[in-house]
């Protein structure tokens, strides 16, 4: 199988849970675990309450949609939608602009697109998926090294969102060199649909972590999920800043702590600004988005890590319904209106308890 389940359980639990009457009722009450690698990271499905007993069937259809959008969104696979678009954009010209360009694209590859323009409109650039050619030249993840100040400058003149052209179902971008990254917002759209789908199978209670964005489903126990924000640059992996208290919501975090070289004594890290090209330069360690929506999330995280505190506050106390938890490199917390935290850095949505 392409997951592993884990379970909590003793082995004498096991067999009354195979072999008695109680035996969804005493399966249900311990969380299973299933996890799947794709977008080049774990998703990790944690399974509290479901009122179906088929849930392995639930399972492989959850890791079958992930499959099925990284085949859609993945740059790096040649048989997806982007890949497809950028490679349109390659072999077109600067000047001349044919039906031949246009890529038509599935539905969902057409929807994540439209969402990425409006949050760089929202953004005011600040996100921008036109940004691969840009990630391209730093290559943190394969090859990490300093491009050249004149590469920079020539790439730059690449990335600008208001080039992606929609005709219908088709894609295409306005000038040749030009490329789309979706990896700054596939795993909040991909998080979401798997939400979805799990609702629609009748699971009640679960937390998706796709690859640190965390989205949950219902509450455990009636009681809220809590939620860790890790400690930029901390001494380990359960060395968190604060907690959060949430049920029903995403939870996404962006920071310079996730990866990143260093050279000459000098953090370089992935979060890489649209308009100078260079990774950014501010005060924050990371930024967490609370919100309805892992979309949101994801996107978000980057853009107000982009703007910094002061506008990225301003924006996200201008939308309903969304919260952030902004740690500057003082290590200090910084919250959003709508958010409070107590005594032990434990974080509400609303008043403290």
């Amino acid at each position: 199988m392409r997951y592993k389940i884990i379970y909590y359980l003793f082995i004498f639990v096991l067999i009354i849970t195979q072999f008695s009457g109680c035996a969804t009722e005493s399966r249900i009450n311990e969380p299973r675990i299933y996890t799947h690698f794709c977008f080049d990271t774990v998703c990790t499905i944690t399974i509290y309450s479901n009122k179906r007993k088929d849930e392995s069937k639930i399972i492989d259809a959850c890791f079958n949609m992930c499959d099925k959008y990284e085949l859609l969104f993945d740059k790096h696979n040649t048989n997806s939608d982007i890949s497809k678009i950028n490679s349109s954009t390659l072999n077109g010209t600067r000047t001349k602009k044919t039906s031949s360009n246009n890529r038509m694209v599935s539905p969902e590859t057409l929807e994540l697109i439209r969402q990425s323009i409006y949050y760089s409109k929202l953004s005011k650039g600040a996100f921008d998926i036109t940004i691969s050619p840009i990630v391209d030249l730093w290559d943190i993840n394969d090859n990490p090294h300093i491009p050249q100040k004149n590469e920079i400058v020539k790439t730059l003149k690449y990335v600008n969102y208001n080039d992606i052209i929609i005709k219908d179902n088709t894609i295409r971008l306005s000038n040749k060199n030009q490329a789309l990254d979706l990896g700054g917002i596939a795993k909040g759209y991909t998080a979401d649909q798997l939400k979805n789908l799990l609702q629609n199978k009748k699971v009640t209670s679960a937390i998706i972590n796709f690859g640190g964005n965390i989205l949950t489903i219902g509450s455990n126990n009636n009681k809220d999920f809590n939620i860790g924000i890790i400690k930029p640059f901390g001494e380990n992996a359960n060395d968190y800043s604060a907690k959060l208290k949430v049920k029903d919501m995403s939870v996404v975090t962006s920071g310079i702590y996730e990866r990143y070289f260093k050279k000459n004594n000098k953090i370089y890290h992935h979060i890489l600004n649209p308009k100078t090209g260079y990774p950014v330069e501010n005060n924050l360690f990371s930024v967490t988005i609370i919100s309805e929506s892992s979309i949101e999330g994801d996107a978000l995280s980057t853009s107000v890590f982009v703007m910094g505190l002061s506008k990225g506050l301003s924006l996200i106390n201008s939308l309903e319904n969304i919260y952030a938890v902004f740690i500057t490199k003082d290590y200090k917390i910084h919250l959003s209106d709508g958010l409070s935290i107590d005594s032990d850095n434990v974080i509400t949505i609303g008043m403290a308890p």
